[in-house]
């Protein structure tokens, strides 16, 4: 018999006063391309590069990770853009850590760590995510001790705050998505450029490395 999940509640005072943060080391970028398949700017979907955080996590190591994005157009609109990335990561970061799980393998990086949150409620799992998002979007300029979460176990919150706490966290990370820097890289501007849409002259990053050969095979 299947056993049924805490509530969201019932999982933050069962994780008081265990659930600490971790000791974060070095830097770890995190690229994520932006792949426009029509003319319309609003079309597109994310590739999340984790294969360097994963190989950390793997050998139990909590990385500062650092999200780094790039796109072959910009004129889209950024509140629905931070919306649909805050999802997305969060589904491409529960991909990874059960390709980790399968592979059974061990270590006390990011990917364990959010396991103690998935026992309780999706809720909590979420909001995990989007806790490493948040720390991912300021990596290397914010300190872990300005985050929700050692607020939120001060004492134990009722299930409303808790909600409200949640919520509040979407908003940061959505805010900081808004305001981040998103870079041009020549392949996929011209990708983008070949469906339409694309106008005047775009500011590439003429430094910019090659693109990984998976992402050159989505662009194919």
């Amino acid at each position: 018999m299947k056993v049924p999940k805490l509530s969201v509640a019932q999982g933050v005072k069962s994780m008081v006063p265990s659930l600490a943060w971790p000791q974060l080391g070095r830097v770890v970028d995190v690229p994520v391309y932006i792949i426009h398949n029509s003319p319309d700017a609003e079309d597109y979907y994310f590739i999340f590069d984790f294969e360097e955080f994963v190989e950390s996590s793997r050998r139990g190591v909590f990385v500062r990770p650092r999200i780094q994005v790039w796109a072959g157009r910009k004129d889209f609109s950024r509140s629905q853009f931070a919306r649909q990335f805050r999802t997305s990561f969060a589904q491409e970061f529960e991909a990874a850590r059960a390709a980790l799980k399968a592979q059974n393998a061990k270590g006390t990086g990011w990917f364990s760590w959010f396991d103690a949150f998935d026992v309780f409620s999706n809720s909590l799992t979420n909001f995990a995510a989007n806790v490493v998002l948040l720390v991912a979007l300021n990596a290397g300029k914010l300190a872990l001790s300005s985050l929700p979460l050692p607020k939120l176990f001060k004492g134990v919150p009722d299930g409303q705050k808790l909600e409200d706490e949640i919520a509040k966290t979407k908003t940061q990370v959505d805010a900081a998505l808004s305001a981040m820097t998103i870079s041009l890289h020549i392949d996929l501007l011209n990708h983008a450029f070949r469906h339409g849409g694309v106008k005047g002259i775009m500011d590439v990053d003429r430094d910019a490395w090659p693109l990984p050969d998976f992402v050159k095979r989505e662009l194919n």
